[in-house]
């Protein structure tokens, strides 16, 4: 009863500090550290306690390398630049609060690694939403490329996976603008390195700022309840691959 109580108790935290950073990270483009410090601790402390009532060394060494291997990713993709410091400090706290949880759809018990995985794979859906809306536009005859046609159909693809023409986009809130001008109308595709700013202009190209911390925090709540999507592709595969020999 106690076991189950605890799980229970540190998935909560864990959901709630995900939802609320979430909401943060939505609605005002940052989270207070307090947030992050807070959580932290309380999960840490949850963690050593289920560590010290059902002791065995195996599951130490387990949640040991859980938490450091998955922070240490999460991480360095933040070095890297390829997102922001709260969706490395998110899969922290999920690696502190839970660092090991085994479904019956996972192909490890590593929670943070599972959640982020999750996460990035829940965020290729951004890119497929935007090529859709672009493909109804083009089928429409519209031209949205007008003032682009001289870029090459390669970046043009780029386009239509990564940014919507807008043509009220002035003092939209969290949009990059995805063009520069010299002489020309260019596509800039630096999308880590875009800042997020009012657009002064309509009629422009532009990606959505949503962060990713809202597809981390689906990632986790998906593992928690359905499982790691990697054992569900790699399933599948191997299923398919069974029917053909």
């Amino acid at each position: 009863m106690l076991q189950e109580s605890l799980l229970i108790t540190r998935i909560g935290l864990v959901s709630a500090t995900l939802l609320y950073t979430s909401y943060l990270d939505w609605k005002y483009r940052e989270v207070d550290d307090k947030a992050w410090i807070i959580s932290g601790v309380l999960a840490t402390i949850l963690t050593v306690f289920d560590l010290a009532h059902r002791w065995s060394m195996d599951k130490l060494l387990l949640s040991i390398l859980s938490i450091g291997f998955s922070s240490s990713l999460a991480f360095g993709f933040y070095f890297l630049g390829l997102y922001g410091g709260a969706d490395a400090k998110a899969i922290l706290i999920v690696s502190l609060g839970l660092p090991l949880h085994q479904t019956d759809r996972s192909l490890h018990p590593f929670t943070g690694l599972a959640t982020l995985t999750n996460g990035l794979i829940f965020s290729l859906i951004l890119p497929l939403t935007i090529l859709i809306y672009n493909l109804t536009q083009l089928i429409k005859k519209r031209d949205i490329f007008e003032g682009f046609h001289h870029e090459s159909t390669i970046r043009k693809l780029l386009a239509l996976m990564f940014g919507v023409r807008l043509k009220n986009a002035r003092n939209r809130r969290f949009w990059f603008l995805m063009e520069e001008a010299d002489h020309t109308r260019r596509f800039k595709f630096g999308l880590f390195s875009l800042e997020l700013s009012e657009i002064d202009r309509d009629d422009v190209w532009a990606t959505p700022g949503i962060p990713l911390i809202i597809f981390i925090t689906a990632g986790f709540l998906y593992y928690i309840f359905l499982g790691d999507i990697s054992y569900t592709f790699f399933r599948t595969l191997l299923q398919i691959l069974n029917l053909r020999t």
